[in-house]
């Protein structure tokens, strides 16, 4: 309601703080509680006194609640409340003098009222809910004035004021949390699905982080996760094999069962058993094992003589309709002949990661995710493509060889759709790679190739520095999988991309750059980009081969800047790479699938 009476401040501060009660009962302990009861408070308020003091005036004892603002009859006054959601204070004053002179105007004159040479100050404290159990509490504070010359004087005085106004304002939200606890503590005790599976625990941590997203927006991200599926979106290094976890919803992964095993590590069986799930509500994980045999075995089972049980329980509880909290219990029991020591270390690197699991998850969830992370393992695989780029600059006499790296040079020298775009190419290149996966697990890697797509699976931190804007992926998306003829491949933000001229889907696809406009021009370049996949071996493994050929003008410029002198080297590093991304994610996401299959 603060627009009704200071529509246009001149300053606004605004604090906020979350308490675990609900609205009406923030709004009536708000009222009765005796802010001037904090020693701190107290000794900041009592320094607007000392020139009183020193004059030999007597202070009366210091009270401050909000059920007795106005009732002195000046200063300040309730301009507006409604029960339960707001309270509106103002006042109207010469606030920067020794002794503030107060002006008592109606209600109904606040807004309108202009006699020059007074200050307007008004602030509201506010009771929002947050979900069920909760409520922000904020207080916003607006000063204005209804002249230039009273702003001055004004800001000068606030200017001086302003850091204990904002630690009262700060420590008065502190002492009703305090009186009303924080919904992050209630958190830690109040129950949550998962804790019936394991009502005995030796360590319970709960964590939580409120999204900007609604649940139904949450919930896609928690499905899919998993060593191997879309990561866990925490320190990849760490818990994902070094690969990137997604950042996409991946279509294939959204189906999820109880008893399903979200895989914890690249190889082994071990992994989180699915134990209970409600869509968009909460998703339980956990696992039991055997610490002797160094193996899981069933949660529900028969449990060793030296066993851990684990549940990692995720629960979205929306607040409002645009954001939500997740709360994330992992429990551990573990049995009596077990050494419990390891508990001490496990606290502080289970928070590590889950922290870092939940920025990043609500990250992904609000869309704010940066285009590109380039992480230590990009940065080190940049600084090995950086001087493999060296030593191809270094060998040119090596690069007739390099022009059919991975495969012999009668293959290279086969025909190849798009040959006939540059007949007479000024240099090439005929790249290839076998991979142990059918054509149809290789394609989709291939089509979704592109600098504004999954990038090219090469040196990832390479292509940022040139500006590129690069993130590779490592899991499918279903809106790339159909390249269309006249589609751009993308290379860099600031320069053309191919179009793409003819395709045959799971097979082939070929970019070409706009024909020459005349041969007998000054300065030209053109190119053509293939990618082709075939099966070998029949038809269980593929040969996946990229072609380039490139054919320029005769001037010195042209052909030192696009021709095989610097274009080779780079190309012949950044294209290898490429290969080998896509032989990685191919392989990887073929075995996935046999494992989920069984």
């Amino acid at each position: 309601m603060l627009d009704d009476f200071i529509s246009e401040p001149r300053l606004v501060e605004i604090d906020r703080a979350d308490v675990a009660a609900v609205p009406a009962r923030v709004d009536e302990v708000a009222r009765e509680l005796d802010f001037g009861a904090s020693p701190l408070v107290y000794a900041l308020f009592a320094m607007r006194t000392i020139p009183e003091r020193i004059a030999g005036g007597s202070i009366e004892p210091l009270r401050l609640r909000l059920a007795d603002i106005g009732r002195s009859g000046h200063g300040f006054a309730v301009l507006a409340e409604v029960p339960g959601h707001s309270l509106t204070v103002g006042a109207i004053g010469r606030f920067w003098e020794t002794e503030i002179e107060f002006l008592d105007v109606p209600t109904d004159r606040f807004a309108a009222f202009a006699e020059p040479g007074w200050g307007k100050l008004a602030w509201e404290i506010r009771f929002e809910p947050l979900g069920e159990r909760s409520t922000r509490v904020e207080f916003e504070l607006r000063i204005s004035a209804t002249d230039d010359v009273s702003w001055a004087k004004l800001r000068r005085y606030y200017r001086l004021i302003s850091p204990f106004s904002h630690f009262i304002r700060r420590h008065v939200l502190g002492m009703l949390q305090r009186e009303l606890d924080t919904p992050e503590h209630v958190e830690t005790t109040r129950p949550l699905p998962g804790d019936e599976l394991l009502p005995q625990q030796a360590m319970r941590v709960t964590h939580g982080i409120t999204i900007a997203a609604p649940p139904e927006k949450i919930w896609p991200w928690l499905v899919q996760m998993g060593c191997g599926r879309a990561g866990w979106y925490s320190r990849d290094a760490l818990d994902n094999a070094g690969r990137a976890s997604a950042r996409t919803i991946v279509a294939e992964l959204q189906r999820l069962e109880l008893g399903q095993v979200l895989p914890a590590t690249p190889e082994g069986e071990d992994g989180f058993t699915v134990l209970a799930l409600e869509p968009e509500r909460f998703l339980v994980l956990g696992g039991a094992f055997d610490r002797a045999a160094n193996q899981s075995v069933e949660f529900f089972g028969p449990l060793p003589e030296h066993y851990w049980r684990v549940t990692w329980a995720f629960v979205l509880e929306p607040l409002d309709a645009g954001h939500t909290r997740l709360m994330v219990r992992a429990s551990v029991d573990f049995a009596p002949t077990t050494v419990g020591l390891r508990l001490l270390w496990m606290r502080p690197i289970h928070r590590f990661m889950q922290m870092a699991q939940l920025r990043r998850l609500a990250a992904r969830a609000e869309g704010t995710l940066p285009h590109h992370d380039d992480g230590p393992r990009d940065v080190g695989e940049g600084i090995v493509g950086a001087a493999s780029m060296l030593i191809a600059f270094a060998t040119p006499f090596l690069r007739r060889g390099r022009t059919h790296w991975g495969i012999s040079e009668d293959l290279a020298k086969r025909d190849y759709p798009g040959d006939t775009f540059i007949e007479t190419p000024r240099w090439q290149w005929t790249h290839g790679i076998e991979i142990d996966a059918p054509p149809s697990a290789v394609w989709p890697w291939i089509a979704q190739i592109g600098r504004d797509k999954a990038g090219f699976y090469s040196y990832q931190f390479l292509e940022n520095v040139v500006g590129c804007d690069v993130q590779n992926a490592e899991n499918l998306v279903e809106d790339w999988q159909h390249p269309q003829i006249g589609d751009e491949l993308q290379l860099h933000p600031d320069m053309p991309g191919l179009p793409i001229r003819a395709i045959e889907e799971g097979h082939w696809l070929l970019a070409e750059s706009a024909p020459a406009p005349d041969p007998s021009a000054p300065s030209w370049v053109r190119a053509s980009w293939l990618f082709w996949v075939e099966p070998i071996d029949g038809g269980k493994r593929s040969r996946f081969i990229s072609r380039y050929r490139c054919g320029t003008s005769d001037d010195w410029k042209t052909r030192l800047q696009f021709g095989p002198t610097i274009a080779e080297p780079i190309g012949f590093v950044m294209d290898r790479r490429m290969l080998l991304g896509v032989k990685e994610r191919a392989e990887a996401h073929a075995k996935a699938k046999v494992k989920l299959r069984d």
